[in-house]
Parts: structure tokens; C-alpha cells; sequence
């Protein structure tokens, strides 16, 4: 798959395979789990909401796979990409530098989401994080990811969806295997209440299903 953005490739099957050839130095294993990605996660339809030249936080950037798509596409000028655990963020940070070499791309260890960068991004992203954290701290999770967004800035929120229980059951026993949890889905409601309250507008809300899987995806401009 070519890096140029005019000819980078958006479909399911060449977005796997460009994973899988980016994370070649991972274990087998899990490189296969992030090369299957984009046929869970609608990649395709998050890119699109992302302005060219942005400058973008991901809150929650496990290995980089986002930002190594929006790199390899040209889509953003500058990114930054926060997560809990070093080891996510040292693949990261390899396969930004595989992808765009000299671009102004950074990752950052963070042990709560009060440590996100002091800073105003044109997009923010929480994509697939919210439902890890305790529900007790979701609220105060999406306020400091909120907080980021410049002016006129965009909010893109993902998770997984509530209902209907045969697709949330498939995501819990998902989060089971893999990464041993079994997770409480997240309000979808109560994020965007809070959002709006901050002074934002919802612009954009999609259910996307993919495969056994289902997935929530809001999209928020900062009024």
C-alpha cells in the first residue's frame, strides 16, 4: 500500500495488510490482532472526520495504529498519543517512525488522564478506551479529553455499542479474552450530555456494525 495520500487505500483488506506489514516486528500473534482491526474498527469512517494539516491528541493510543493510518494517508501535520502502558507506546512510537519519518509525531506515558498534554488540538480522540476505565472515573476522563479541543475543534468519540445484547455480549467476551476484563459498556447518553454541557455540538452520530461486533461513533465541534 502506498503512503501517498492521494492513493492510500481506505478498504478493510488493505488496511489489515498494511498493518500487518508495519507491525512485523511484533510477535506473530499480536500482530494479527492489529492487523484484524479494521474489520472491527471503522477506521474509515473516524479518518474522514479528521480536517487535513490537523494537529491531533489520541487519548488512549495503545500500539498507534490511528495514528500510523492518519501518518501514512498525510492526514495530519502533528499528533501526540497518550496511554498507560510503555510497552504499547515504545511499538508506537516504531511504527510512526516507520511510517512518517521526520514528521512531527510524539507518545507520551500517562498514569491519568489529568497528565494529557496541558495543550489545544484541532481533534481529540478517545477511540475504544472509555469502556476500560472505571465507571466511577469515565466522567472525569472525558472532561480532560474535552478540555484538549481548540477552538472550533472536534471531540471524536468511539466505543461499543449498548444494545442489542447479542453484540455487546460479543465485545465483553472480546475484552474477556483478550485483555482480561469483563467490561461495563459505556452511556453513550450520558458522554453526550456531558459533552453538550461543555459547549459542544454534536454533529455526527453512527452505529456501525462489523461482524459480531458493533460499534458508537460520535462526532463533537466545540461551539
Amino acid at each position: 500500500m502506498s503512503s501517498n495520500a492521494g492513493s492510500f487505500s481506505f478498504d478493510r483488506k488493505d488496511l489489515s495488510r498494511f498493518l500487518f506489514d508495519l507491525y512485523d516486528y511484533e510477535p506473530r500473534f499480536l500482530r494479527k490482532l492489529i492487523s484484524a482491526r479494521p474489520y472491527v474498527c471503522p477506521f474509515e469512517d473516524i479518518v474522514r472526520h479528521i480536517p487535513r494539516n490537523a494537529r491531533v491528541l489520541d487519548v488512549g493510543c495503545g500500539n498507534g495504529a490511528l495514528i500510523a493510518i492518519l501518518l501514512a494517508s498525510g492526514r495530519i501535520r502533528e499528533g501526540i498519543g497518550c496511554d498507560v502502558h510503555e510497552g504499547a507506546l515504545a511499538s508506537a512510537r516504531k511504527a510512526a517512525a516507520r511510517t512518517g519519518p521526520g514528521q512531527k509525531v510524539s507518545f507520551r506515558q500517562i498514569h491519568g488522564f489529568e497528565e494529557l498534554p496541558d495543550d489545544r488540538f484541532d481533534v481529540v480522540t478517545m477511540v475504544d478506551v472509555l469502556h476500560h476505565v472505571p465507571e466511577t472515573d469515565r466522567a472525569q476522563a472525558i472532561a480532560e479529553a474535552v478540555k484538549r479541543v481548540g477552538p472550533d475543534g472536534i471531540f471524536l468519540f468511539k466505543d461499543m455499542v449498548e444494545k442489542p445484547y447479542w453484540r455487546r455480549l460479543a465485545h465483553n467476551i472480546d475484552d474477556l479474552i483478550f485483555s482480561g476484563e469483563w467490561v461495563k459498556q459505556v452511556k453513550t447518553a450520558d458522554v453526550e450530555a456531558q459533552v453538550g454541557n461543555a459547549g459542544f455540538e454534536l454533529i455526527e452520530s453512527l452505529c456501525i456494525p462489523r461482524i459480531f461486533y458493533g460499534n458508537t461513533l460520535r462526532i463533537f465541534r466545540r461551539l
